[in-house]
């Protein structure tokens, strides 16, 4: 009776096996058509697609295949090495007499192997974002499985399962370094370690780095591009000095020490030299989808690869010619002229577009009083510039609010400011600067503050409105705003405030809400002009007409030789000029390995320190990338050139490198731990101990994850 019973079982259950794996060949052929038809449909982005699954699955492979190496040569029984995840596609296997070959294998189908054949399957999978290796008495989820086969992984000397596991991490190293190598040999542009830009009142400010200057080294290291400028602060301990050696323009060497610092008002809390990389006058040609590339001419009317010859009239042959000409025009518009050859295969012409200008402070962190942006010591008012548009979510919360709960919901901001609205005056602070805006921003948080402004109405007279608004702290942000973003009101000539600075006498003589008449007897009618006169008189003495409360009133002041107009004037569309790159190239095989090594090392210390920092609470989580964040990078990068899309996949292959080495259970690092614990006591963890601190690391990890997937969306959607 018990035969036929499990007979019967046996004939059941075969039925089972066979309508799963119908099943999965018919979902298998369905996800096969569905993305073959939007690959055919989406020929770019599929081609994208395809790049991220492969790149992801290839450092995947690199490290499993590590696994599997190292196995076998260990004397461990491998069962399968997969290339791909998911339903399995192909299983091929060496017997004693020929080859074995499985198409669409059942699920949970058994196999015998017989004396003679191999012991490893190989198989192709589904889904082409990595594999895995399946090893006797292994396993990824607690305590090893017990087996009397010798060759099984629990029953292999400790030392031979340290380098099992720890070959993952090894090899993804190696994979890194081999593919620095490749690129190397072939020459890669990288952004060499030129100095673009230097922030006011920043470290490299303080010392006299200047745009131009060239590193060439950076604490006695002289194979630098500019990641080494960016990890030199995370390396140094704070308050450590920072060497650098910089090749002048006129060619001269000078040595600098740089201590790094936090940016104030900078929630990342990351230290920084205010060193910015350079850029070249040509708009940047990896601009290639179709909709970005009509949204920069329909916003901008640039076209990929138009090349900036002129800003207002006035040549600008380098980035550096163009920065000084920018600083210096204060004007409501500003024409550029751009060497245009669109499409790519046309001739070149000159052509003539107009942008906005955009005048605001130099810094904003606002260390001293004098970082406000002021013109020979005048502070012109605030306006609005933008407001905050709410979202989807925000919209549902208030429709909630109001139909559910039948509560009278706040005004979005959107409701209550229009941009250019001119600031009055908010709390109990008249005519606000910069500074005086964000302290009492700060200080009202989720508590409603009064707001005054001046808005034109549609006569094009002024009205004086008075609100009420509620600050809050952004997502992820400690700052707290209003939900607008401020300007300064250029477009008149009314006096705000006239502060104390260094190097120029104050004209305290004007009071606040004066509106200047003149400078140097000419008419002004703006901040453009005044600031224009202001500048052009440098170190020269000049009066300055004005009213105020129907009084006329003058005065005369001499305006300072150095910085009389101490703000930034910027083309305000922000044009997505491409990054100065130089070509590192080694014909050499050795130095071409030796640079990929120091590449694949400078990601390793960048990981590693990052990962210090954190758990030091000077690198907060939302500065990290998770996979979403990752995926969407590789997104990008497949969009550009192969060079930099296998540059960004060996950077990834470091940073898990180190990832992986983190000790917890369920990452290799974990494993190790965990075998190091079974050397030192003579026997595997318990499994009823091993279990809980299985579920623990993992969710631990999960969490980690979420997080930084939740800072992820919140970049790429701009919440």
């Amino acid at each position: 009776m018990t035969e036929q019973n499990e007979q019967a079982q046996q004939d059941s259950s075969e039925p089972q096996e066979s309508q799963n794996n119908n099943k999965q060949l018919i979902l298998s052929l369905i996800i096969a058509v569905v993305a073959i038809l939007w690959g055919i449909k989406n020929p770019s982005t599929a081609l994208r697609v395809l790049a991220v699954m492969l790149g992801f699955g290839g450092i995947i492979m690199i490290h499993e295949f590590g696994h599997f190496i190292v196995a076998k040569l260990g004397g461990i029984k491998v069962e399968a090495f997969s290339i791909g995840m998911g339903p399995v596609i192909l299983g091929i296997r060496k017997l004693k007499k020929g080859w074995k070959i499985r198409l669409m294998p059942k699920i949970g189908e058994e196999q015998i192997v017989e004396e003679g054949d191999n012991e490893t399957e190989y198989q192709i999978a589904l889904l082409p974002i990595g594999g895995f290796v399946r090893m006797l008495g292994q396993s990824d989820t607690g305590a090893a499985d017990e087996n009397d086969d010798p060759r099984a992984y629990s029953n292999r000397p400790i030392w031979i399962r340290i380098c099992v596991v720890s070959a993952g991490v090894t090899f993804n190293a190696i994979g890194a370094i081999i593919i620095f190598m490749i690129l190397f040999m072939n020459g890669i542009d990288l952004k060499p370690a030129v100095v673009g830009r230097v922030l006011p009142n920043s470290p490299a400010y303080d010392v006299g780095l200047v745009e131009g200057d060239k590193i060439v080294e950076v604490n006695g290291k002289r194979f630098i591009d500019f990641e080494s400028i960016i990890l030199a602060p995370a390396l140094a301990e704070p308050g450590e000095p920072i060497s650098f050696i910089v090749s002048r323009v006129d060619g001269s060497e000078e040595e600098f020490e740089i201590i790094a610092e936090k940016r104030d008002g900078d929630d990342s809390k990351l230290r920084y030299t205010g060193i910015a990389p350079a850029t070249t006058l040509m708009v940047s040609n990896f601009i290639k989808e179709p909709n970005d590339i009509q949204d920069l001419y329909d916003t901008m009317g640039l076209r990929p690869g138009d090349i900036v010859k002129a800003l207002g009239g006035q040549a600008a042959q380098t980035p550096m010619d163009y920065a000084k000409l920018e600083s210096q025009t204060f004007q409501k518009e500003v024409s550029l002229r751009v060497l245009r050859q669109w499409p790519p295969e046309s001739e070149g012409r000159m052509v003539d577009v107009s942008f906005p200008m955009f005048v605001g402070p130099t810094v904003e962190n606002f260390r001293d009083k004098q970082d406000l942006a002021h013109f020979c010591s005048l502070v012109p008012r605030l306006k609005v510039a933008a407001v905050s548009q709410p979202g989807r979510f925000q919209y549902f919360v208030k429709w909630f609010q109001t139909i559910i709960l039948r509560q009278t919901p706040r005004k979005f901001v959107s409701e209550l400011l229009q941009r250019g609205d001119v600031l009055v005056k908010i709390g109990d602070i008249d005519l606000p600067n910069y500074k005086q805006l964000r302290q009492v921003t700060t200080e009202y948080k989720d508590k409603d503050l009064a707001i005054t402004v001046l808005r034109k109405n549609d006569e094009g007279n002024e009205e004086r409105l008075d609100l009420i608004v509620h600050p809050k702290s952004s997502i992820g942000s400690k700052r707290v705003k209003v939900g607008f973003a401020p300007e300064l009101d250029m477009d008149s000539p009314i006096v705000a405030q006239v502060i104390l600075t260094s190097g120029q006498a104050p004209l305290s003589d004007i009071p606040a809400g004066a509106i200047i008449t003149s400078v140097d007897g000419q008419p002004v009618s703006n901040f453009y002009e005044i600031a224009t006169l202001l500048q052009d008189n440098a170190g020269q003495k000049v009066s300055i007409d004005y009213l105020h409360d129907g009084l006329a009133g003058g005065t005369a002041v001499v305006v300072s030789g150095h910085e009389p107009v101490h703000a930034q004037a910027v083309v305000a569309a922000g044009i997505p000029f491409e990054d100065l790159t130089a070509e590192f190239k080694y014909s050499s095989p050795i130095q071409a390995a030796q640079m990929g090594l120091k590449k694949a090392w400078q990601f390793v210390l960048r990981s590693y320190v990052t990962l210090i920092r954190l758990f030091q609470g000077s690198v907060p989580v939302k500065a990290l990338s998770g996979p979403v964040g990752i995926i969407s990078m590789t997104y990008q990068v497949a969009g550009t050139t192969a060079s930099h899309y296998f540059y960004f996949l060996g950077l990834i292959s470091s940073c898990l490198a180190v990832m992986n080495l983190l000790p917890l259970p369920v990452l290799d690092g974990g494993h190790i731990v965990l075998l190091i614990i079974e050397k030192i006591t003579g026997k595997p963890v318990h499994e009823k101990i091993l279990t809980p601190i299985m579920y623990a690391g993992l969710a631990m990890l999960l969490g980690l994850v979420l997080i930084v997937t939740y800072f992820d969306l919140i970049r790429i959607l701009g919440l």
